[in-house]
């Protein structure tokens, strides 16, 4: 996975994008009621820092760097979808099965981190099943509950996640690493989103 071809600059304006709207959904989202959707928010705000920095100072062609920007992309990915499921999950429905259920995310994300560290994203057949089947299984459950609450900014959120998801794999068949502007990219525009989802004084 190379450097994406937009370059440092754009790549930080990307990613200070992402920790805008990080911070932005952190400050509308009430951590007591929504304690995983404001994990969501400080995860993006993390993995935007952790971006700007690799912007200002990584090459991005040292071992380190590749291995960061690789754990990134994982956390990213795996990581903000199934928290903010698991709170939109517990206002619908309470705190049960359904809502519980999201957090097997782990059990992908275990075996991503292992991947990009250990195995330098070689012979990974096993992770990349679960972190697809762990994406595709939130969209498909947010677009289920956007269906049965009549949400419509819950339908725009499994949009931008499906669109990131397979959105970044097509440009990346085109250009290597030029999925990565377009996750960061649609993280930012997902915890926008996420912000007026738990918070009703913000929807339009």
């Amino acid at each position: 996975m190379s450097d994406p071809i937009s370059g440092t600059l754009p790549r930080f304006v990307y990613n200070s994008l992402l920790l805008g709207s990080a911070s932005y959904a952190a400050w509308c989202i009430d951590s007591d009621t929504y304690p995983c959707a404001f994990a969501a928010c400080v995860v993006g705000g993390v993995s935007a820092l952790v971006g700007i920095l690799r912007a200002l100072f990584g090459s991005g062609q040292a071992e380190e760097y590749r291995k960061l920007r690789d754990v990134n992309s994982g956390v990213l990915e795996l990581v903000p979808l199934p928290l903010v499921n698991i709170d939109l999950y517990a206002e619908s429905q309470g705190m049960g099965a359904l809502a519980l259920g999201h957090c097997v995310f782990v059990v992908a994300l275990s075996f991503d981190l292992g991947c990009s560290l250990a195995k330098d994203r070689k012979d990974c057949d096993i992770s990349e099943m679960l972190r697809d089947l762990t994406v595709m299984g939130n969209i498909i459950s947010l677009g289920f509950l956007a269906f049965m609450e009549r949400n419509f900014i819950y339908v725009r959120m499994a949009l931008i996640m499906g669109v990131m998801k397979y959105g970044s794999l097509f440009v990346d068949s085109i250009h290597e690493g030029v999925g990565e502007d377009l996750q960061v990219l649609g993280t930012a525009i997902f915890l926008y989103w996420t912000a007026k989802a738990f918070n009703a004084d913000l929807t339009d």
